[in-house]
């Protein structure tokens, strides 16, 4: 046929290109249509159909080089990709703080508040300590009972509200830069949705793992408040670690021979 190596250079540059879909798609387009106009015209000189493309894509330049020149930007594009990723990533980070925050607070009814906010059995309190704990706390039993509940209403109250501003803020960086990219010529560099997933996947899947093992330890060695904390968060880090680890495996491309 003879499309076969227009077409074949295509898919090796599709695999190459990075960018948005349409910044893809429209490379994509232009470079097809300056190869077979340039094929055209070798056909017209006296060349085969087979090398006349080949001439086209001589000419052309191969496809790393092309790709490599498509995909530079400047400094100032990354910073904003490097930007924009990391409020996509913040947002998720600030959601599962939050969602860790009620699911400690769900456990602590279902169980006991000690064990999920209060400090190590054996742990030793001033008597400053119990004397403001059970001041503020007055409906408390003992001084572990206080300090438990103190740490129950300071970790969902200040641990709560600074989840939803993190979203805040990072939903206004977000806006912001949707926004921005609306205007005409402005750049709109993004990093591969593979390197984001790939980064979320290992930052949440490595917070779980540590969170769980310190909970675990915790257990063993009992110096940490709030066991049940530790556990409650590392279960949702893994959870949210898991979705981005599906999504980084639906988002990689298959690797056609064309480009090895």
């Amino acid at each position: 046929m003879t499309s076969d190596r227009i077409d074949a250079y295509l898919d090796d540059m599709l695999d190459r290109l990075e960018g948005t879909p349409g910044e893809r798609r429209r490379m994509l387009t232009e470079a097809e249509t300056h190869l077979r106009d340039s094929a055209d015209a070798y056909q017209r000189g006296g060349m085969d159909a087979d090398a006349a493309q080949a001439a086209a894509i001589d000419a052309f330049g191969d496809a790393p080089a092309i790709a490599r020149a498509a995909n530079r930007r400047r400094p100032a594009e990354l910073i904003a990709a490097c930007v924009r990723a990391a409020a996509q990533l913040a947002v998720y980070g600030f959601a599962a703080i939050g969602v860790a925050t009620l699911l400690a607070r769900a456990l602590a009814l279902v169980t006991s508040t000690q064990w999920v906010y209060g400090a190590p059995a054996g742990y030793r309190f001033s008597a400053a300590q119990c004397a403001h704990w059970l001041a503020v706390q007055p409906g408390a039993t003992s001084c572990s009972s206080a300090a438990a509940l103190e740490s129950s209403d300071d970790s969902f109250l200040f641990i709560l509200v600074a989840a939803v501003i993190g979203l805040v803020i990072a939903g206004v960086i977000l806006a912001a830069m949707r926004l921005a990219r609306r205007r005409p010529l402005r750049a709109t560099a993004r990093l591969p949705r593979t390197v984001v997933t790939a980064i979320g996947a290992t930052a949440f899947l490595g917070a779980g793992v540590a969170l769980l093992a310190a909970g675990a330890t915790q257990g063993v060695s009992r110096v940490a408040w709030g066991q049940g904390v530790l556990y409650t968060d590392g279960v949702v880090a893994l959870i949210f670690g898991l979705v981005f680890l599906v999504r980084f495996l639906v988002t990689i491309r298959p690797v056609r021979a064309s480009a090895a």
